[in-house]
């Protein structure tokens, strides 16, 4: 627009020009002239000259209004792209001004820091309130914020320190808006849900700073499961290798002509090298079902008598426990599920209640049907399991009881397995414990449509 008026104002003061030459010209080539011929000319002449400069000064215009209404629709368009792009992000998004006054946050945002909003600008942006009498700096804020976003201002102020009320948080904003220089840092949110942040701060324009918030808090439980898996894996691997060390090196020095001692070696040595074996099965069969390496082959599966086959080969395998063993499950039972990964679940479950199990305890194995599935429980009398550690029993080698976990030998696998493959059958699995008074497992699986095959 002042480009157009600086173009206006010059054809103007080119036609006033052009007019007083025009007027000198004429009193001296015709001064003979009378006033009403001279004025008559003069009128003409004032006439065309208007004319032409309004033609061009309404062509300017046109042209400038034209561009005006194409930037405004592009600004239109760019606005709601924006809305949508800051409605649909994970990440919360904060814009804050030289006066560290939240200018812009989106939904995510609004959400992680419990901000409300007075106007919703698009989908889903909101933008902060200015004071009734902003300073000139202030103004000059709010001009950048809209110049930034295309957004207009809303009529709600929040400022940094209350919303997140977190000092390292308004440091990095404070240091960004001075310094200009985009920084970074892990953020700890103090909620019920212990969420952690990457914070990336970085400038914006000339009196702004934007802050992303990417949500990290399950890549540290990842993290934190990681260390765990791998530090109890050693464990698991350390223990039975270093009895074999130790066997294997008495042997050498002299046990291996002792027949006294050296069966009992050589019984401890196949012993921990079955443990290793077991667990590394383990390892490579949970490796291949989450990899979904592993194809079931369903087909209809008589459930009592898969659980009697289980039974058979844990009875035998047990030492002298006292433990006793119910089964009720109604001999009409026919599920949907390979036999093979079946026996699988049921093994690793009852193998875990034999094990967690009190001296002369009792482990029931219960069946019913329901809705067109079947509801497999598999109940121990044992010590239970603490609500704090229900949550993570089926992730890989998790033990919660550190001192009752080096009591019981096992690979820390078999309830991630069990997870993993029920699931594959497209069933649920669940458990429930208390401290003292034993556990349940429970899960599902598909009513057989045809009748099981009499042999496997």
């Amino acid at each position: 627009m002042q480009d157009l008026a600086k173009r206006v104002w010059f054809v103007t003061l080119s036609a006033l020009l052009i007019f007083v030459i025009y007027e000198a010209v004429k009193t001296v080539l015709f001064p003979r002239f009378s006033a009403i011929t001279s004025h008559f000319i003069t009128v003409i002449v004032v006439a065309v000259m208007t004319f032409f400069v309004s033609r061009y000064a309404l062509g300017r215009y046109s042209l400038a209004h034209a561009e005006i209404q194409r930037q405004i629709t592009k600004t239109e368009d760019s606005n709601r792209l924006l809305a949508g792009v800051l409605a649909t992000m994970r990440e919360a998004v904060i814009i804050v001004d030289s006066r560290m006054r939240v200018a812009l946050f989106n939904d995510a945002a609004a959400g992680v820091f419990s901000m409300r909003s007075t106007e919703v600008v698009g989908p889903a942006v909101t933008q902060a309130a200015s004071a009734t009498e902003p300073s000139e700096s202030g103004r000059q804020s709010e001009a950048s914020i809209t110049a930034v976003t295309g957004l207009p201002e809303s009529k709600r102020q929040y400022r940094l320190t209350d919303v997140t009320r977190d000092p390292a948080i308004n440091s990095a904003f404070s240091r960004v808006l001075a310094n200009k220089i985009p920084t970074e840092l892990k953020v700890e949110m103090a909620d019920r849900n212990h969420r952690s942040f990457q914070l990336n701060v970085a400038p914006l324009g000339k009196d702004l700073a934007v802050g992303i918030f990417f949500d990290i808090t399950q890549l540290e439980k990842l993290e934190r499961v990681r260390r765990e898996f791998f530090a109890n894996l050693s464990h698991e691997l350390r223990t039975p290798l270093t009895a074999m060390l130790a066997c294997s090196e008495t042997l050498i020095n002299g046990a291996v002509d002792d027949p006294a001692n050296k069966q009992r070696f050589l019984e401890t040595l196949h012993k921990h090298a079955v443990r290793m074996s077991r667990l590394i099965s383990d390892i490579s069969d949970l490796s291949a079902i989450e990899s979904g390496q592993v194809e079931l082959s369903l087909k209809p599966v008589m459930l009592r008598a898969a659980v009697a086959e289980v039974l058979a080969l844990v009875e035998s395998r047990l030492t002298d426990s006292g433990l006793s063993f119910n089964v009720s499950i109604p001999d009409n039972i026919v599920v949907q599920a390979d036999r093979t990964r079946l026996e699988q679940i049921l093994y690793n479950l009852i193998e875990n209640a034999v094990k967690f199990n009190r001296p002369g305890g009792l482990v029931k194995v219960s069946a019913e049907e329901h809705d067109g599935h079947v509801i497999v429980a598999v109940e121990d009398t044992g010590v239970g399991i603490p609500a704090s550690d229900l949550p993570r029993v089926f992730e890989r080698l998790y033990r919660g009881d550190k001192s009752r976990s080096r009591k019981t030998e096992g690979t820390g696998l078999g309830l991630a397995i069990v997870k993993h493959l029920v699931h594959a059958h497209g069933g649920d699995l669940t458990v429930s414990s208390e401290a003292g008074h034993g556990s349940r497992f429970t899960f599902s699986l598909s009513v057989a449509t045809q009748a099981a095959e009499s042999t496997r």
